[in-house]
């Protein structure tokens, strides 16, 4: 049994009520806390921290009342606060107060998806800030000086007023004195995390964060508030060791975080926000199953989720996620779909089809469920039959457009299957990224990785197999954009599985054997890219060597059948016994991926100080920007360099205390690198895929 949610307001009132010597050890007790004995008592929960002590919380927690301790110390005691700090946090939001009506949002639970986002993901930076090419202005969130208060409210300077936003540009209504003082604090609270970094940011800071949540939904600031949220939920994350955590994704909430907090301080409106829309009629559905994959989030919930795609080639998700003490494994995929009439599994749901009537689904393609709503079970259809191969008829540079444009949404606005690429190509190999495949018919060489290192999972130990003992097959590949020619796989098919894998494997749900690879197939061409892992010495033989009428050099081999394809030196692939194919005979530096800007490095360090706080900006700083100057990416080498003045930056007053205003300078100077970065990833990552750096 896991622990009920907790609303924001009460985990942030519990912390602020201990003394201090008992917040000191709040931190170290927060995890025994989650190792405590959970009974549920009707619609309530009991944890049990020791035989004489009990603490007794409602389902869910959204008062102080709602959550007793029987200790002498109640309600200033370390039990209950260590209980509701470990506890997920409930996400209703609240009426607000003097803002508009919005409609009403299920009281749920998220969490930071496993995703991929495009380069870091996020939207592209706004014309005329830092990202356009040159350095921020004067006065700009990396001049270092500090902004003046915008308001009476708050006494921390305000977060930068300059163009340097990664959202839209558009703006919505009038921004409230309320609500900008809650995005002070906001801006506050992040500034604070990032002055510490993850080893700074135990209980007390989280609660910090916690309070501008419920200041922030009180007055309808949706957006910045459900980013906090994810922020802390991945800040416990990182201090549980939990695997599923990732420090890109907290960057990147981080990032959302500040950016709408920046926007709304400036006047911006739209930053704010609209509360969760209900499930909406969608009218009648047949839809064909595509693949189904375990679902983990930080928030500790587990499940599955299963994909279909409609006659017109859009999208749907059929979900089932709820809180799991034990992380995600293959059995969940076996799970029963709960929708309507339907009696199958999500493993058979995604190989089967279904018809729903009257469907209701939200505006991101996530279909309502439970046995209310009218669908049973249909036939499917194989990913190379209509209406599903049309998804692979899409080039990858639309498919990447329509990637990055999503990414630019917010996070709960982005349809649920934005980021999937399908690929068709053949399996080269593998080197230290993943499993190579060449997609020969726009010249691309994709790396595929694992979504997850998730030892339960068998994603990492399918690809490898496929690497090793399938090289020269061709496949069909569903994956997510990861960034630059890299997807992570979820799915493949090809016309030489086995029947009974019901026409495609799902990577992360299904173990592949060696039974299920073909025995022989064509041999490898000797001029692919050198990086290739070796042939194992128990292959068959017939892949040792070249035939002897192979060429040996790189001049193109005759022309092979005529083709849709322009006139190319290589002849085109051709299929083996087995669908195997190869690209004609072309040299390695056309398959091997371009090289990109070492924008990494910027990267590197705008995480950095999210993993460890300023301390990190000691040292490294310089280095990084001399080589990002010497690459032709002064403007990068000049952001970089400001977010290390402003980490060294350490100022008193008169009484030789250190100043507030220093944390707001070093989140400005962070929020100035970290959107810049995210642009000019952007712009590499489509030059990767489509050789264009311009925005559709």
């Amino acid at each position: 049994m896991s622990l009920p949610p907790v609303d924001p307001a009460v985990t942030a009132e519990a912390v602020a009520a201990l003394p201090a010597r008992l917040r000191k050890r709040l931190d170290d007790l927060i995890p025994q806390a989650l190792t405590w004995p959970v009974s549920p008592d009707g619609d309530r929960v009991t944890v049990r921290p020791d035989d004489q002590t009990s603490v007794t919380l409602a389902v869910p927690v959204t008062a102080a009342a709602d959550a007793v301790c029987t200790c002498l110390l109640a309600p200033r005691c370390l039990h209950r606060a260590a209980v509701l700090s470990a506890a997920p946090i409930h996400t209703a939001t609240p009426p607000p107060g003097d803002a508009p009506e919005s409609p009403a949002s299920p009281a749920t639970l998220v969490g930071p998806a496993s995703s991929e986002n495009p380069a870091s993901s996020g939207a592209p930076a706004s014309p005329g800030g830092p990202a356009t090419g040159g350095p921020a202005s004067p006065g700009g969130p990396a001049s270092g000086a500090p902004a003046p208060p915008s308001g009476p409210a708050s006494g921390a300077p305000a977060p930068p007023s300059g163009p340097a936003s990664g959202a839209p540009a558009s703006r919505g209504g009038p921004v409230s004195p309320a609500q900008a003082d809650a995005a002070r604090n906001l801006w506050a609270a992040g500034a604070a995390v990032l002055t510490g970094g993850i080893p700074g940011a135990g209980a007390v800071a989280q609660a910090d964060l916690l309070r501008a949540v419920h200041q922030a939904r009180a007055v309808a600031l949706h957006s910045p508030a459900a980013a906090a949220v994810r922020v802390v939920e991945m800040l416990r994350a990182a201090r549980r060791d939990d695997p599923w955590f990732r420090l890109a994704d907290l960057t990147d909430d981080l990032l959302d975080l500040l950016t709408a907090c920046h926007r709304l301080t400036s006047g911006d409106g739209g930053a704010a926000g609209v509360a969760r829309r209900d499930y909406e009629p969608v009218g009648d559905l047949r839809l064909h199953g595509l693949f189904c994959e375990p679902v983990r989030t930080v928030t500790g919930h587990a499940g599955a989720a299963t994909y279909l795609a409609d006659r017109t080639g859009r999208l749907w998700v059929v979900a089932d996620v709820r809180p799991a003490e034990s992380p995600a494994t293959t059995a969940t995929v076996r799970t029963s779909v709960d929708l309507g009439e339907v009696r199958l599994s999500h493993h058979e749901l995604a190989r089967a089809g279904l018809l729903a009537s009257n469907a209701h689904a939200s505006p991101t393609g996530r279909l309502s469920h439970g046995r209310a709503r009218q669908a049973v079970s249909a036939a499917g259809a194989g990913w190379f039959d209509p209406p599903l191969t049309a998804l692979w008829e899409t080039d990858p540079a639309a498919q990447v457009d329509r990637w990055l444009a999503a990414a630019a949404l917010p996070a709960h606005d982005r349809p649920a299957p934005h980021d999937l690429a399908f690929l068709d190509g053949v399996i080269l190999g593998a080197d230290r990224r993943g499993l190579l495949l060449a997609v020969e018919r726009h010249r691309l060489t994709v790396a595929v990785s694992a979504p997850h290192e998730d030892p339960a999972l068998p994603s990492v130990t399918n690809l490898r197999l496929l690497a090793t003992h399938a090289a020269g097959l061709r496949i069909r590949l569903i994956g997510r954009f990861a960034g630059p020619r890299r997807v992570a796989g979820v799915a493949f098919a090809a016309h030489w599985l086995p029947a009974s894998h019901g026409g495609h494997v799902d990577l992360g749900a299904t173990v592949l054997t060696r039974a299920d690879l073909p025995t022989t197939h064509r041999p490898t061409p000797p001029d692919l890219p050198t990086n290739r892992q070796a042939a194992p010495p128990d292959l068959p033989t017939n892949r040792q060597a070249a035939p002897p009428d192979l060429p040996t050099d790189r001049q193109p081999t005759p022309a092979g059948p005529p083709t849709d394809r322009p006139p190319a030196p290589a002849g085109p692939p051709t299929d083996g016994p087995h669908g195997s194919g190869w690209p004609g005979p072309v040299g390695a530096a056309e398959w091997r991926e371009p090289e990109a800007p070492p924008l990494h490095l910027l990267r590197h360090q705008v995480e950095r100080v999210v993993a460890g706080g300023r301390a990190t900006l000691l040292s490294g700083v310089d280095s990084d920007a001399r080589r990002l100057a010497g690459a032709q990416l002064g403007a990068a080498s000049a952001v970089l360099l400001a977010l290390g003045d402003a980490g060294v930056r350490r100022t008193r007053d008169v009484f030789g205390r250190l100043d507030p205003h220093d944390a707001h300078l070093l989140a400005r100077a962070w929020l100035t690198a970290a959107v810049f970065e995210r642009g000019a990833a952007q712009a590499a990552t489509r030059h990767a895929w489509t050789g264009s750096t311009t925005e559709p």
